[in-house]
């Protein structure tokens, strides 16, 4: 049983976030007598981004520019950027982005596709500037270092985007306190959520709910910058989100449908809420779950197979179980597969 590297639904708001995005800041509309948009002043609709911290004024920040928060105009939430991105900025979402494109690249030859490191760097340079969010060079560094390791050779490729490496995930911190205006969930601080935000709209800093609809919203910074767990640190409800709605969190032992139902850190097995630690490699699958680095094959957790080595099916591989052309050949060897079958 293969292990989806960030989900189902995951990859597919991700995709919207983007598009909905780019769409969006061409939708921004040129002047007559310019030809282009004027460069936003401080004091044109321009939503100063206030501070947890204590004694900081919200008038001794960086002010948003005045075309991410426009009137009645459409116009993406990460507004138009000045000048070069934020070195560490550019430095992450290359490694998330343009590195794995042009390994992909040389591994299967062909011109390089499109990819969304240019507009990562750009909305992740805003958030920095705008103090809403802070990067550490020791974070980058690690990020930068485990995506060079999981793109090393070719056994990797596959049609899906390269998985993003645990020491990626939760590296972009946010900075503004409840009640703050917020572009993103990750500018949020640890706890909170950024209620009402999406591609073209902002919105506010807050605690997760105890009831109310859930799931509605797209976070174009978490989805530019591949955060795929950000929940955990920016829950949207107190317990869980089910069906659209936020529902309470099934006590331990209770009958669950799906581990989303027992609440973070605990999973359903065998319809039971349960906080029982995923088992590593060579041991039997816990509902179907394994520790992070295995995968569930067969009923027992294993090690993805390298390169070479014989297969059934892609889950028991890096990347995918290829069968040399062979019309109904029931085993292969792993390898990279460039493009869908």
């Amino acid at each position: 049983m293969p292990v989806p590297t960030d989900g189902g639904r995951l990859p597919r708001l991700r995709a919207a976030a983007l598009i909905l995005h780019l769409c969006a800041a061409c939708a921004r509309r040129a002047s007559p007598e310019e030809g282009a948009t004027a460069a936003p002043s401080p004091e044109a609709g321009a939503i100063a981004t206030p501070s947890p911290e204590a004694g900081a004024s919200a008038a001794s920040l960086p002010a948003w520019p005045a075309d991410s928060v426009a009137g009645d105009e459409i116009a993406p939430v990460y507004g138009k950027a000045e000048g070069a991105p934020e070195p560490l900025a550019a430095r992450l979402c290359e490694a998330l982005h343009a590195l794995p494109a042009r390994r992909k690249t040389a591994c299967c030859g062909g011109a390089a596709g499109f990819h969304a490191a240019a507009e990562c760097a750009r909305a992740l340079s805003l958030a920095v500037r705008t103090r809403a969010v802070t990067l550490s060079n020791d974070d980058v560094g690690r990020c930068v270092e485990a995506m060079e390791r999981s793109v090393d050779g070719c056994d990797w490729v596959s049609p899906l985007a390269a998985p993003v490496p645990p020491a990626c995930e939760g590296i972009v911190r946010g900075a503004l306190g409840e009640g703050a205006r917020c572009r993103s969930s990750l500018e949020c601080a640890d706890g909170l959520r950024c209620d009402g935000a999406g591609p073209t709209d902002a919105g506010t800093c807050r605690a997760p709910r105890a009831a109310g609809p859930c799931g509605l919203s797209v976070d174009v910074l978490a989805a530019v910058t591949r955060q795929t767990r950000y929940d955990e640190a920016h829950p949207e409800c107190r317990g869980h989100c089910a069906g659209r709605a936020c529902a309470d969190d099934v006590p331990l032992g209770g009958r669950c449908e799906a581990d989303a139902a027992c609440g973070r850190g605990r999973r359903c097995v065998d319809a039971r809420c349960s906080e029982a630690a995923l088992p590593p490699a060579g041991a039997a699958c816990l509902g179907g779950h394994c520790a992070p680095g295995a995968r569930c094959v067969d009923g027992r957790c294993a090690a993805p197979k390298a390169e070479g080595e014989a297969c059934a099916r892609d889950g028991e591989c890096r990347a995918a179980c290829v069968r040399g052309g062979r019309a109904g050949a029931s085993s292969g060897v792993c390898g990279m597969r460039c493009a869908a079958p």
